[in-house]
C-alpha cells in the first residue's frame, strides 16, 4: 500500500468520522433552513398589513375613532344578504352572482342616520391581501347598501369607517358567509 493509500485511509477511521459527520449535520441543517426560505418567499398569499407603519403611530386616533360611535351613542347594525341568480355561461340555480352588504346607523335616541359617508374594507383571514374596498349607497332611512362577491365561506372581517357631520368613525364586524347549496 502506499504513502497517499494510507493517508486517505487514516483520515476514513473511527477517530476521524467525527468531524465529516458534524460537517455532514451542518450542511443538512442549513438545506432545510434554504428549502423553507425558498417555500416562503415563492408563497403569494402571505399576508403584510397595509400602511402598517402610518397605522402603528395613528394608533391613538384610530383608537377614539373606533370608540366614537359608542360615544354617540349609534346604533351599526350589518346585515349580508345573499343574491342568487343564474348567469352566462352557469347552470341555472348554481351560479352565484354575489351579496348585497347592507349597514344601518341610528342615533342615540333611535332616529335613522342619513347622509354619512359610509367606506367598507371587507377581507376574508385566509386571503387577506385580497381586500375589497367599498362606499356604500344611502337608500333612505339610515340604511347603506351595495352588492358585493364574497365566493370564499366562512368569517370575514368587515371594517366600517363612518362620517357624518364631521364625525369619524371606525366600526369592525364580523359575519358568516356559507357555501352555495
Amino acid at each position: 500500500m502506499s504513502e497517499q493509500q494510507k493517508s486517505i485511509t487514516k483520515i476514513f477511521t473511527l477517530g476521524n468520522r467525527w468531524p465529516w459527520i458534524i460537517v455532514g449535520m451542518l450542511v443538512f441543517h442549513a438545506s432545510i433552513i434554504l428549502g423553507t426560505i425558498a417555500v416562503v418567499s415563492a408563497r403569494h398569499d402571505l399576508y403584510v398589513e397595509p400602511d402598517y407603519y402610518a397605522k402603528a403611530i395613528d394608533w391613538d386616533n384610530q383608537r377614539a375613532m373606533r370608540e366614537m360611535a359608542d360615544t354617540m351613542g349609534w346604533t351599526i347594525g350589518l346585515q349580508v344578504q345573499k343574491k342568487e341568480g343564474h348567469a352566462e355561461g352557469h347552470a341555472e340555480g348554481h351560479a352565484e352572482i354575489g351579496q348585497t352588504i347592507q349597514v344601518s346607523i341610528h342615533d342615540r335616541d333611535g332616529q335613522p342616520i342619513d347622509g354619512a359617508l359610509v367606506e367598507a374594507e371587507v377581507v376574508h383571514p385566509a386571503h387577506a391581501n385580497d381586500r375589497i374596498h367599498l362606499v356604500l349607497l344611502s337608500v333612505g332611512d339610515g340604511q347603506y347598501r351595495r352588492d358585493i362577491t364574497m365566493n370564499i365561506p366562512g368569517f370575514w372581517q368587515v371594517n366600517l369607517a363612518i362620517r357624518y357631520q364631521g364625525i369619524q368613525a371606525m366600526v369592525r364586524r364580523e359575519i358568516e358567509t356559507r357555501e352555495n347549496p
